[in-house]
């Protein structure tokens, strides 16, 4: 594992234990400290989320900014920029009642609430995105650097494709068509399995990626080419072709004809 991927699945995940991933970190000090950085931004997120409004403040505001006390009255007029900000506060409450207060911080507390959902939903779907921008960087990388896969012509023996799928515990229980390329591979500390297919317009690329764990369904483009990613029970599929080619059925018809042991 490189710095630039050890920082990807850092940001991502600081608490990640692949072995990989620790055995980087023991390795390279700056990285090292780079994630220590991302463990403490981690804790001081998680703990400044768990702070909580203390139980009766908001009877004791509208009680004490409604009912003046005798040591109000002796003291004197405030007269610096906070205390003139006090005294308009305090005006603004006494037009209204308690109750009209109340029904006023209710509204607020929804708003509040609403606008704490929005930002956690922000920020699952950052890190739902994130995750598959990772992958998807590392499919195309790794497609990239097998070019000969495009260039077989000659049908790999269906005993050698079975055997590659034993390999990684799964079995085939249809054809899946000619395939003229087939290799074992290792994607994210996870065994993977790339078979190349003759599409009807060019080679389709396909990994069988196990126990990786993107949840949904990711589609983006790299130049010329179309690719997805899926999630099953066993992990993830990534399929890679141009896109006149109907890569949503082939991923489909491919899922369906692998179990996994």
């Amino acid at each position: 594992m490189n710095c630039q991927t050890f920082r990807e699945y850092c940001t991502l995940n600081p608490t990640y234990r692949k072995q990989a991933f620790l055995r980087h970190k023991q390795a390279c000090s700056a990285c090292a400290d780079f994630a220590d950085e991302m463990m403490l931004f981690e804790q001081t997120l998680v703990e400044a989320m768990k702070i909580e409004i203390p139980a009766g403040l908001t009877e004791r505001i509208l009680h004490r900014q409604t009912i003046p006390s005798a040591d109000d009255q002796r003291l004197p007029t405030p007269v610096g920029s906070d205390e003139r900000k006090t005294g308009h506060l305090f005006k603004f409450l006494k037009r209204y009642t308690p109750s009209q207060l109340a029904s006023q911080w209710f509204h607020y507390s929804i708003y509040a609430l609403a606008a704490s959902l929005v930002l956690a939903i922000g920020l699952l779907v950052g890190s739902l995105w994130w995750q598959s921008h990772v992958l998807q960087q590392q499919v195309i990388a790794y497609i990239e650097n097998e070019p000969h896969a495009f260039l077989m012509n000659d049908e790999v023996p269906p005993d050698e494709v079975r055997a590659m799928f034993q390999a990684i515990g799964a079995k085939l229980t249809s054809d899946i068509g000619p395939v003229n390329f087939c290799n074992l591979l290792t994607i994210q500390d996870y065994a993977s399995a790339h078979i190349v297919l003759t599409g009807t317009k060019g080679p389709i690329n396909v990994l069988f990626i196990r126990d990786s764990q993107l949840t949904g369904y990711h589609t983006f483009s790299h130049g010329k080419l179309k690719s997805i990613i899926f999630s099953a029970t066993w992990g993830n599929l990534a399929i890679v072709g141009v896109p006149e080619e109907p890569l949503e059925k082939i991923a489909v018809r491919l899922n369906e004809a692998v179990i996994w042991l």
